[in-house]
């Protein structure tokens, strides 16, 4: 019998504010958009709010699915496999907390970018693709 294949799971949020879209900068030196893994008994959305809160100190809601992709990451411990990562287009509902700059995943930069800026940026395609399906969404 075939072993199930199995992989983590991280959601990540694409939150744009005046015109440009938030992203974190990782310990791989690349730019992601915010996010994390499912904790046990979480909802995707659940997920993606809190993690929104946690890094980047704004309360928002989810307003729609935009992309499903699986992902491999050669030199991470535990995705090494593959990870489902799935983006949601969320809006900003406050602000009311502070970047997380030392978090779970180590060192951390959030910086805002134009959607013209992000084609140039070192960031995997798949997150490029899903700003700009959710840009359009917005737009």
């Amino acid at each position: 019998m075939k072993e199930t294949y199995k992989v983590p799971i991280s959601v990540k949020g694409i939150v744009f504010e005046d015109g440009a879209v938030w992203l974190r900068k990782n310990e791989r030196k690349e730019w992601e958009l915010p996010g994390g893994k499912i904790d046990e008994g979480e909802q995707p959305e659940e997920t993606v709010i809190r993690e929104i809160r946690e890094e980047l100190g704004f309360e928002s809601e989810v307003v729609d699915i935009i992309q499903a992709y699986m992902y491999t990451i050669k030199v991470s411990a535990d995705e090494s496999r593959g990870v489902l990562v799935v983006s949601y287009l969320c809006k900003i509902k406050n602000k009311i907390g502070d970047f997380e700059i030392d978090g779970e995943a180590g060192k951390a930069k959030f910086k805002k970018f134009k959607i013209s800026k992000t084609g140039a940026l070192n960031m995997p395609y798949f997150y490029k693709e899903a700003i700009k399906k959710a840009y359009k969404m917005i737009s």
